[in-house]
C-alpha cells in the first residue's frame, strides 16, 4: 500500500509539472498575442484614413460653402471694369470620395473705369454688378494627407446691373447749435445714380483649387480656389463689353 502512495503522488506531481510546463509557454503566447493585437489596433486607428462621407443618411453627403475674395477683368473686359470683390454662397452633395455636385450663387462687384463713365454718361464713375446662379460639378483629383486638388466647372444664368454715378452733397450731422436750436450741421459728399443699364445672359465657368482640412477628422476644410468666368454679354459699348470674362478668387470655408 504504501508503495501504491508513494507511486500515486509521483505519477501525480509529475503530471502538474508537465501541465505547468505546457501552460506557460502557451500563457505566454496568448498574452504576446493580446499585446501584438492590442498595438496592431491602436496602430490602425492613429493611421486610418480619415472619415469621407461614407454615412447612411443623406446629411452625411451634405455640402455647403461660403467665400469671397478678389475679382479682376479679363482680356477685353478690362477695357470696360476695375478690379473688384466676390461672394460666394453655395450648397450640394458630395456622390462619393471624389464627385461633388454644388449649386453656387456668385456676386461680384467692379467700378466703371472713369475715362469709359466720361464718355459714356458724362459722370466721373459708376459700379457693375454681375450675379451669376450656376450648377457645377466638383472632381477631386489628387489627396495628400490633409490636402486635396479639385477641379471645378460648369455653368447658369447671370445678370449683370451697371450704374453711373455722379457725385452729391447730402446734409449730414444732426445737433443743438446755440442760439440756433437743432439742425443740420453740414454736407456729406455721397453719389446718385444718372443712368443703368442691365442684360441677362448664360455662363460658364471653369476652375481649380485646393482644400485643408482643419483635422484628420473634421469634415470643415479651408479652400483657396480661382475661376476663369465667361458671360454671354451683349455686342454693344457698355460696360461689363461684350461676351465679358471675369476671373474671382476666393477664399472661403466647405463642410
Amino acid at each position: 500500500m504504501n508503495t501504491f502512495h508513494t507511486t500515486l503522488r509521483a505519477a501525480l506531481r509529475n503530471a502538474g509539472f508537465l501541465v505547468l510546463a505546457c501552460g506557460l509557454p502557451l500563457t505566454v503566447a496568448a498574452q504576446a498575442q493580446n499585446t501584438n493585437n492590442d498595438q496592431n489596433s491602436n496602430t490602425y486607428n492613429y493611421n486610418q484614413k480619415p472619415p469621407r462621407y461614407t454615412g447612411g443618411s443623406w446629411t452625411d453627403h451634405l455640402v455647403l460653402e461660403g467665400g469671397g475674395g478678389v475679382t479682376a477683368p479679363a482680356a477685353g473686359t478690362q477695357k470696360y471694369a476695375n478690379t473688384g470683390f466676390n461672394v460666394l454662397l453655395g450648397a450640394g452633395l458630395r456622390f462619393n470620395n471624389r464627385l461633388s455636385l454644388l449649386a453656387e450663387w456668385n456676386f461680384n462687384r467692379m467700378g466703371v473705369p472713369h475715362s469709359l463713365a466720361q464718355a459714356q454718361a458724362q459722370v466721373p464713375g459708376g459700379n457693375e454688378h454681375i450675379w451669376a446662379t450656376m450648377l457645377n460639378p466638383k472632381i477631386d483629383y489628387a489627396r495628400s494627407g490633409r490636402f486635396d486638388g479639385y477641379v471645378i466647372g460648369g455653368g447658369g444664368f447671370s445678370r449683370q446691373l451697371t450704374s453711373f454715378t455722379a457725385p452729391v452733397l447730402v446734409p449730414c450731422g444732426y445737433g443743438y447749435g446755440y442760439g440756433f436750436g437743432y439742425g443740420y450741421g453740414g454736407a456729406c459728399s455721397g453719389s446718385v445714380n444718372v443712368a443703368q443699364e442691365s442684360s441677362n445672359q448664360g455662363m460658364f465657368d471653369v476652375g481649380t483649387g485646393a482644400e485643408f482640412r482643419f483635422s484628420p477628422y473634421s469634415r470643415f476644410k479651408l479652400f483657396l480656389e480661382a475661376r476663369y468666368e465667361k458671360f454671354y454679354t451683349p455686342k454693344r459699348n457698355l460696360p461689363p463689353g461684350y461676351d465679358a470674362t471675369l476671373v474671382p478668387v476666393m477664399i472661403g470655408i466647405r463642410w
